[in-house]
């Protein structure tokens, strides 16, 4: 979408005049604009949905997840698909799990696993992030 497109769109959802869209402007643009197209744009990849982290119902308070829950939790919070944890991530992975102070875990996770030093956990360094988590858990019921 050109510049000029996207001034043309403001001009004709912008009721009030002041060249900035209110969320119930924008709201009514969007709906319009996906009433009028069949399917998504064809720029656009929709990416398969994952199936979510099965936490078995009778892991309580203090959990103990098996190797595979934990790798599996984490894969499934990568929220972006781009195959990276980020710190973000990370501490929603660790808030999930229920670990008590989880942007702290994350960071500490991330420093401990992060081999190449790119702020980012990849597919292989997934393992060590999983040994932190596993160490963690054993310590203090979990995180």
């Amino acid at each position: 979408m050109s510049e000029a497109d996207a001034n043309n769109l403001i001009k004709k959802y912008d009721k009030n005049g002041d060249s900035i869209l209110t969320k119930d402007e924008l709201t009514a643009m969007i709906l319009e604009q996906a009433s009028q197209q069949q399917g998504p744009p064809k720029d656009i990849v929709c990416k398969p949905k994952k199936k979510p982290a099965k936490v078995p119902e009778d892991k309580g308070l203090h959990m103990r997840l098996s190797r595979s829950e934990i790798r599996d939790i984490f894969l499934e919070h990568d929220i972006d698909g781009d195959g990276y944890l980020n710190v973000s991530e990370l501490t929603k992975a660790f808030s999930f799990i229920g670990s008590m102070l989880p942007l702290y875990k994350a960071h500490y996770g991330l420093n401990y696993a992060d081999a190449d030093g790119d702020g980012r956990i990849s597919e292989e360094e997934l393992g060590k992030l999983v040994d932190y988590a596993e160490r963690v858990s054993r310590r203090k019921g979990f995180c």
